[in-house]
């Protein structure tokens, strides 16, 4: 999958997570103005884990503050997304 897919998938991840309607803007919010709390951080960790084959670790996970770092962080993982 591509980079546009996961950028695509976080979002509508996010906003089922949160029950809200989010656009392209979402990816540079910090999670906590979403109303993402660590939890749901964690179940984003796993939708990206289960859907893109990305893990990311504890510690990269507490480094993330908005959804593209998140996509940074796959695409360190996996430089073909």
């Amino acid at each position: 999958m591509e980079i546009v897919e996961l950028r695509r998938k976080l979002i509508e991840w996010v906003g089922q997570l949160t029950e809200q309607e989010l656009d392209e803007r979402a990816l540079s919010e910090p999670l906590q103005e979403l109303g993402v709390d660590s939890l749901m951080a964690l179940e984003l960790a796993v939708h990206v884990e289960r859907g893109f084959g990305v893990r990311l670790s504890e510690e990269e996970l507490a480094s993330i503050r908005t959804l593209d770092d998140i996509v940074k962080a796959a695409r360190a993982k996996e430089p073909g997304l």
